[in-house]
């Protein structure tokens, strides 16, 4: 029977490290018999695979039906024995971004996953992080890429969500994935050049020769001088162009050695008086971490559930690598 791996993120969690890997390492990874889809192929739907919005699936839905309708068809046509996927989108939107829960649309998720078993082995992947972590990261994400709110009103609608990453766990077992699926934790990977190695036992692609090249960083954090820079950007609406900011801005942020604010200031051909209110709304106090207390507060709330989730059988990492 036909072989699908479904790597769904999390985000923030190296799905954009592991998808560049991926990406460099395109022709051996095919040569080897795996079909490859990533972000560009799901949204065209290349071959017909209609995974994106699964985390949307309702049984009597019939615009999801089809979705998952196409999606077998299209699995049965793709000639490779193994079809890899990977795109941290399939199970929802980034936690806090457009109102969005933490991962809310797990559960349609993985029924949909559940109905294509009918027809291919199905194999989930999930990389996960401590949730106080997890929330730091996105803000900052969130920042490089236009946020303007404080990182008191970001983390504010946390206070209220089930960020329980037992919930997924068991989702998983309850939807019949208990053999198939793998939990992963970022904090356990190795610090080293084996962390490629390790990637590829997770996803299945172990004794691969890669003449792409090795893991490398992805979407990485910016450090928080470059995020202050970044979000008083945003506060005055400038170079708000994401595909610039991809492009030119980041590129030259991570190479720069000298004062961030004089680099923005070049680069976007700041005049007297735009450098004077940029330099304002960059003396507005602003942080990117928790303090102690709001720390304190999110790791009480899921102490519990991440013991249990450490535990679950599904996630093969030292219980103490959330120490």
């Amino acid at each position: 029977m036909k072989k699908l791996i479904v790597h769904m993120g999390a985000h923030r969690c190296a799905s954009s490290a592991t998808q560049a890997l991926l990406r460099r390492n395109r022709a051996d990874i095919e040569a080897s018999g795996v079909a490859l889809l990533l972000r560009d192929e799901l949204v065209a739907e290349t071959h017909g695979v209609a995974m994106n919005r699964f985390y949307d699936y309702r049984f009597w839905h019939p615009l999801r039906r089809r979705d998952v309708a196409m999606t077998r068809r299209a699995l049965a046509h793709i000639p490779q024995d193994t079809v890899l996927v990977s795109e941290e989108n399939l199970m929802g939107i980034m936690p806090g971004h457009l109102r969005a829960g933490f991962y809310s649309g797990f559960g349609p998720f993985c029924q949909a996953l559940a109905v294509l078993k009918r027809d291919v082995e199905v194999h989930p992947r999930l990389v996960v992080r401590r949730q106080d972590r997890l929330i730091e990261s996105i803000y900052g994400f969130r920042v490089a890429f236009g946020l303007r709110d404080d990182f008191g009103a970001f983390i504010a609608p946390f206070y209220q969500m089930d960020l329980s990453w037992l919930r997924l766990a068991t989702t998983l077992q309850r939807t019949g994935f208990s053999d198939a699926a793998r939990i992963d934790v970022l904090e356990a990977w190795p610090r080293s050049v084996d962390a490629t190695d390790h990637v590829l036992r997770f996803l299945g692609l172990e004794g691969l020769a890669l003449d792409g090249g090795g893991l490398r960083h992805g979407n990485s954090r910016f450090d928080e001088p470059v995020l202050e820079v970044l979000l008083a950007m945003n506060r005055c609406a400038l170079g708000l162009d994401m595909g610039w900011r991809r492009d030119v801005l980041f590129p030259a942020l991570r190479k720069a050695e000298g004062p961030v604010f004089e680099l923005v200031q070049d680069l976007l051909h700041l005049g007297a008086d735009e450098a004077s209110v940029l330099k304002a709304a960059l003396a507005v106090p602003s942080r990117f971490r928790l303090t102690d207390a709001e720390r304190s507060h999110f790791l009480a709330s899921t102490q519990e559930d991440n013991m249990a989730f450490l535990e679950h059988p599904l996630v093969q990492v030292d219980a103490g690598c959330w120490v």
